[in-house]
């Protein structure tokens, strides 16, 4: 029964608002304390949630054979766990692949392994940060190649850290470009001076920082490619127990949120109505009886009276 002291408004277009924004079919309807707590509460549990999985807990990947999908749960949040659906589209896109060459100039924070082809280069192989620059040659697009530099230290297996600088050429490779991982694979060759045609004297292999929109909400690489690592087994190796209870908070907030849901539809499950229904249901035996136009039986009257009355007798 609704209860007439709700402004409910157009209810199935509240409905609609607490789906897309929790609490905000509240807010429509008036109702500004609930709908402030309401969001409030289903936003900082989802939000918890996927801060405490580094953002890659919540996407949609569509497997037949798991029927208990967290993304069946997640998505009751509404704009925040829709682009999940986007993303998957542009995940499983055959465009999404590893990518040859730059389509325009790249400046990133690197870190990777140096490879030397060639010892007498002078320099020694090992782990190296740093930054590295890109610029496409223009004057040969269609080859797909690249010049710049890397500037950082490297760390070799016997030694003290050094500071380096390597020319950089040839055609540059990355990995796909949408991914829940945070570092997108790159390989590039190190070249001996900017003289064309450059001779290759070494490989460097790494990273480089994913763009935030292209790895939010995506689906995370479950298997180990040429550039491309498996992201959800590291995932859960770096994050442990702590995985699973970020998954667990942003699927209980979907859930909390069918019940925001559902009261800006039907109203509180318990109000305008129960209170009379329930005084009904306890009215003693004996207004009962009275109100049937039967006379109530005394206290201490009955047959169990009788006996004693007898027996005294």
């Amino acid at each position: 029964m609704l209860d007439p002291r709700i402004p409910f408004k157009n209810r199935w277009l509240a409905g609609v608002f607490a789906f897309l924004l929790p609490g905000a079919g509240h807010l429509y309807q008036g109702r500004w304390f609930k709908g402030i707590v309401c969001g409030l509460c289903v936003l900082g549990t989802f939000f918890f949630g996927m801060e405490l999985g580094d953002w890659s807990v919540v996407y949609w990947k569509r497997d037949p054979l798991n029927m208990l999908n967290p993304y069946y749960a997640q998505v009751f949040v509404g704009l925040p766990a829709l682009p999940a659906i986007f993303q998957s589209s542009r995940y499983q896109n055959r465009q999404n692949a590893d990518q040859a060459g730059i389509d325009g100039p790249l400046n990133a924070s690197f870190t990777g392994t140096l490879r030397m082809l060639d010892p007498s280069a002078g320099f020694p192989n090992g782990d190296v940060t740093g930054r590295i620059t890109l610029q496409p040659d223009e004057e040969n697009r269609e080859s797909r190649t690249a010049h710049g530099e890397f500037v950082g230290t490297i760390t070799p297996k016997k030694g003290a850290p050094q500071e380096i600088k390597l020319a950089l050429g040839d055609v540059p490779r990355l990995g796909k470009p949408v991914s829940a991982d945070p570092e997108r694979g790159i390989e590039l060759a190190v070249v001996e001076g900017n003289n064309a045609p450059a001779r290759g004297i070494g490989r460097l292999r790494g990273s480089v920082p994913r763009s935030f929109w292209d790895r939010f909400e995506a689906p995370p690489d479950e298997e180990e490619r040429d550039l491309d690592r498996a992201y959800l087994l590291d995932l859960h190796r770096q994050l442990g127990k702590f995985y699973e209870l970020a998954l667990t908070f942003t699927m209980i907030a979907g859930l909390l949120n069918i019940l925001v849901i559902l009261d800006a539809v039907e109203g509180p499950a318990y109000g305008y109505g129960d209170t009379d229904s329930k005084e009904g249901q306890r009215q003693s035996p004996a207004g009962a009886a009275g109100a049937a136009g039967e006379k109530p039986v005394p206290a201490g009257a009955g047959p169990a009276a009788d006996r004693v009355v007898s027996k005294q007798n």
